[in-house]
């Protein structure tokens, strides 16, 4: 791994997932279509590596080229020993990649420990045998039924596992019969609508983009939408209030941290039970708009696969020129100033005189002739300056040639040099006008997208306002209800036509609980409004 693959992973996988966190929280109220935005998102990552691999690369060449060392002449520098070569481990990508590595193996290792936790917690937990539970399960398919077992080990109702699945059950959980047909709706909600195997997915990806913290906030919207679209299934089968007074009664024993990641809790803590509480009251529709999930899910693919091709290069350095001929060896110096000196002529002693004749009279001597080694020195030393003046002019052309040589390779060169740059730079002004393009319209869907979003966020919560004002108006007409002992003898016995046991006592602790209950929704229901009016 290098920085490059590490940079580029981290700006895709931030783009595809804010992307998908915005959809879904802007483009939609129903809690089912929020998940399966997200639920798209989490493929299209898990999806990221192989398509950057399978799609041809769409090359950016926006680093700077790698600059290459000149050698050095051998003929004039010593051969220098080679520097010792770095250890394989000690590179810069070594080091990145055993980073990456031990983060995926933490995070791995985790969710490979909780499988294995809940497999044990499983296998030796008892089997629950209390009707007002198996009530729920009785009319599904044997196929279909999961797995339905009490554990202490558990603080309090969860289910994990492909279809069927299991459920577990605490203890105290168990002992308290009229939260059975809440509880079970919610953990069977969990298990037809597959959360559980999405989940894990989105653990997969977060080993991968560890790195991230996106990518988490991607993870953690996933797991509490997934109880919302719960709750909102659990609804058709129980009512509102009951259903919301078991969640509180869930939270006040939150999971704890040690808890396997691999499961579905059902309990909520503090900073998501406001959000599920104010969900279940709001007349939110249930069902699934498949249209606009598909368009949704195939816009965010659409704006992914070309996103992955792009690819972050160096740019291409221009080829070295060639090097230059050494230079011919430098003619003979020859001194003209100061010709040979011809040898000195013999001198007059050394010249024997002629003979005399015998019979003329004596006559005056002849010249003597001139000496014959002073030409022959002169014409010698003319003939060794012309040929040393041809070698010179045939070493000079040698060298003009060479020069022309050599200047032809350099400028074919810096013409091919020149064309692939101009190549390149044309490349990368239709590769930016393109990304400009999808980037204009991609805002200008987003803006649009945006502006219908917070229309209808304004209108669903003032609708969730006056839904949370009804709730608390019905909760208090049921509080005044119950003060009525005739009332209260009356839903002990419907309760106990139900297989359910109620007690007066606790009825009456209820009417005096519910008015309390009440004054906080109202709260809630102002602030909701409050910000339905801010909501521009």
């Amino acid at each position: 791994m290098t920085w490059t693959l590490l940079i580029s992973l981290l700006i895709k996988s931030s783009l595809i997932a804010g992307v998908g966190l915005t959809a879904s929280r802007h483009l939609t109220q129903r809690p089912v279509e929020r998940v399966d935005i997200l639920r798209g998102t989490v493929c299209l990552l898990l999806a990221l590596p192989v398509i950057m691999n399978a799609l041809p690369p769409i090359e950016l060449a926006l680093l700077p080229p790698l600059t290459q060392t000149p050698a050095l002449a051998t003929s004039a520098i010593a051969p220098l020993a080679p520097p010792p070569s770095a250890a394989a481990w000690a590179t810069p990508g070594a080091i990145l990649g055993g980073v990456w590595l031990v983060g995926a193996a933490l995070i791995g290792g985790r969710l490979a420990l909780g499988l294995r936790t809940l497999t044990r917690w499983t296998r030796k937990a008892d089997p629950v045998i209390c009707p007002a539970w198996l009530a729920p399960i009785e009319d599904l398919p044997p196929a279909d039924r999961p797995n339905l077992v009490c554990t202490d080990r558990v603080a309090g109702p969860l289910s994990w596992g492909v279809a069927p699945g299991a459920i577990l059950i605490n203890s105290a959980t168990l002992a308290e019969r009229h939260t059975a047909p809440a509880i079970m709706a919610h953990e069977l909600a969990h298990l037809r609508r597959h959360d559980w195997v999405f989940l894990l997915i989105s653990r997969v990806v977060l080993a991968i983009f560890w790195f991230n913290p996106l990518v988490w906030g991607l993870h953690a919207a996933l797991r509490q939408r997934s109880e919302e679209a719960a709750d909102a299934a659990a609804l058709g089968f129980v009512d509102r209030a009951i259903y919301a007074r078991t969640l509180v009664r869930l939270a006040s024993h939150p999971t704890p941290l040690l808890a396997p990641v691999a499961s579905l809790p059902m309990a909520a803590d503090s900073r998501t039970l406001k959000s599920r509480i104010a969900c279940i009251m709001t007349d939110t529709p249930a069902r699934r708009r498949p249209l606009t999930v598909a368009l949704c899910i195939g816009a965010l693919a659409l704006v992914a696969a070309p996103l992955a091709a792009f690819a972050v290069t160096r740019q291409i350095a221009p080829p070295a020129a060639p090097p230059a001929p050494p230079p011919p060896p430098p003619p003979p110096v020859l001194d003209v100033s100061t010709p040979p000196q011809p040898p000195a002529p013999p001198s007059p002693l050394a010249i024997p005189a002629p003979p005399a004749p015998p019979a003329p009279p004596p006559a005056p001597p002849a010249p003597p002739q001139p000496p014959a080694p002073v030409a022959r020195a002169l014409e010698l030393s003319a003939a060794e300056v012309r040929q040393q003046a041809v070698q010179a002019r045939k070493q000079a052309e040698w060298a003009r040639a060479q020069v022309e040589a050599h200047r032809g390779e350099i400028e074919a060169a810096a013409r091919a040099a020149s064309a692939q740059a101009r190549v390149h730079a044309q490349q990368a002004r239709l590769s930016a006008d393109e990304a400009r393009r999808i980037g204009e319209e991609a805002r200008k869907a987003g803006e649009i997208a945006r502006v219908a979003a917070m229309k209808q966020a304004r209108l669903d919560m003032a609708r969730g306002a006056d839904q949370m004002r009804a709730g608390a108006r019905q909760m208090r007409e049921e509080a005044h209800r119950l003060r009525d002992p005739a009332y209260r003898a009356q839903q002990i016995a419907e309760n106990r036509a139900r297989g359910q046991t109620v007690t007066d006592e606790e009825l009456k602790a209820l009417s005096r609980r519910l008015p309390g209950e009440a004054d906080n929704l109202d709260r809630e229901a102002d602030r909701l409004a409050q910000r339905a009016r801010e909501v521009l």
